[in-house]
């Protein structure tokens, strides 16, 4: 009861100050976490007994799947509990000074967030924890290994990301008014060098801009700031660019798509048809891409008021969800876009950092192990990643299927029946 207590008067210190003092200092080598932060920080403790996590804060232990109210400690007791395996190995440093590596910022600007959203109701922790506070949705950027020393390509975007988007969503109550307020015409989220940190002199205008969509345009793999630095990108840069930006501001979202899409040349079954097969493998050996791919990818966010999860493609407005691929809402199961013809060998998934077998109703879908449920009708193992399929280690391991789980929204999209969410 004391332990909780403390919690309780910690995060009321957080919803009592500005968000905008917790980043005084921010980007120079003097930024500390705010007080609230540092004392959940000091008191929370991690450590790896046998082949389990445990965290305690004090001298109780935390259970994150058991936690009423998202924490240091039970943020902290998730990510360490369902990270892949070769981060905890290493990550890139912080941008505080406590932090002892990105883990560190992570948690720290999620709870800032999470602490200055206005978003009513509030979405459910079984919700935010695999979708708010993961710093990757799969492999941006992929671990290299030498036969020595262990390299991460790992980027820190969640502070930067916090500190430029969260003004644009501070005043929002719902998560489609964030995504409108940073997505809607006239919004340029893109134009980095315009800004400057608040507090500091030859501060500009705010002024941001969402580049243009080019499919096809952005390397396999890439980081949701990659977006940025390029000043375009794909649909799979696109997707990760905003999913992260919506986690960053306090929403949690995903990236979602299909690996091949059931039309022309690809239709089918794999045991009748050898295309399929192919377009999953993203081509030949030595045609990665090119025509065998037919995949597309887009953004999944919790509508905290409907309480289910809902998508928008590359798009101006969250207004209506139909897009080239969906038609309208209405039309249920008799759509026959690519979307609606989605079926075995053409499933449309959502990369996730939940556990294989949990709820599908917390997920919209079941979730799945990709390195032993994913499979074609021949029987033939596959990976969502198809842009990327020769992906490898510098020692020679295959990466795409390490440790990612993906859950199945093929009936979502098929019936279009958005499903409540039941905690």
């Amino acid at each position: 009861m004391q332990i909780m207590r403390c919690l309780v008067a910690l995060i009321w210190v957080a919803h009592g100050q500005p968000w905008e003092d917790w980043l005084k200092n921010f980007g120079h080598d003097s930024f500390r976490y705010p007080d609230w932060i540092r004392k959940q920080m000091q008191a929370c403790s991690c450590e790896l007994e046998g082949l389990e996590v445990v965290c305690r804060q004090g001298a109780f232990e935390v259970d994150w799947a058991e936690a009423s109210e998202l924490t240091w400690c039970t943020a902290r007791h998730f990510l360490l509990s369902h990270m892949p395996s070769f981060d905890l190995q290493f990550l890139p440093g912080a941008v505080s000074v406590e932090g002892s590596s990105m883990l560190d910022d992570n948690i720290a600007f999620a709870l800032m967030a999470w602490n200055a959203s206005k978003l009513t109701p509030r979405p459910p922790l079984p919700v935010v924890f695999p979708y708010l506070l993961p710093y990757a949705s799969y492999h941006e950027a992929q671990p290299c290994r030498h036969i020595h020393v262990p390299f991460l390509l790992r980027t820190n975007w969640r502070p930067p990301f916090f500190a430029k988007y969260f003004a644009l969503a501070a005043s929002q109550t719902s998560s489609r008014g964030v995504v409108d307020a940073l997505i809607s015409d006239g919004v340029r989220l893109m134009n980095w060098t315009s800004f400057r940190w608040p507090g500091y002199s030859g501060k500009s205008a705010n002024v941001y801009e969402l580049g243009p969509f080019a499919s096809g345009s952005t390397p396999p793999v890439v980081a949701p700031a990659d977006f940025l630095l390029y000043g375009y990108g794909s649909c799979t840069a696109w997707a990760k660019f905003l999913a992260s930006a919506l986690r960053a501001v306090g929403v949690p979202a995903r990236e979602v798509g299909s690996p091949c899409w059931n039309t022309g040349i690809f239709a089918g079954l794999a045991t009748s048809n050898p295309n399929v097969s192919q377009c999953w493998q993203g081509g030949t050996s030595t045609q990665v891409g090119g025509q065998y791919l037919n995949n597309h990818n887009w953004v999944e966010y919790w509508d905290n008021e409907l309480q289910s999860w809902h998508f928008l493609d590359v798009a101006t407005s969250s207004s209506a969800e139909k897009t080239w691929f969906c038609g309208s809402y209405q039309q249920g199961c008799s759509c026959s876009s690519n979307a609606g013809k989605a079926m075995q060998d053409h499933e449309i998934l959502a990369p996730t950092w939940g556990a294989a077998g949990s709820d599908p109703r917390v997920h919209g879908g079941t979730v799945l192990d990709v390195a032993t449920s994913l499979r074609l009708s021949n029987g033939e193992a596959v990976s969502p990643l198809v842009w990327s399929p020769q992906l490898k280690s510098p020692l020679g391991l295959p990466l795409k299927n390490v440790g990612l789980r993906v859950v199945n929204r093929t009936d979502f999209y098929r019936c279009r029946q958005a499903q409540k969410i039941l905690v």
